[in-house]
């Protein structure tokens, strides 16, 4: 399952970052804070996936959001 599949209002635990998202892309949202075993609440998905990290809100592209891996917290 990934960000893409999440409704909007659900939190759930990244659990990694699937094959061909491009090793600079990754390092970019891990900085933002969506690294390995971090809580995130899907906020919305048009006209971007949107994210919210602790206090972070972050805007995903559709490809990147399809990319990380989540599941239930």
């Amino acid at each position: 399952m990934t960000l893409a599949d999440i409704p909007p209002g659900r939190r759930m635990r990244v659990m990694g970052f699937l094959p061909g998202l491009p090793a600079g892309r990754r390092a970019h949202m891990q900085a933002y804070g969506l690294v390995v075993g971090r809580l995130v609440q899907v906020l919305q998905h048009r006209p971007v996936t949107v994210v919210q990290i602790d206090h972070t809100e972050l805007a995903l592209e559709d490809d990147l959001a399809d990319k990380v891996q989540v599941a239930e917290e």
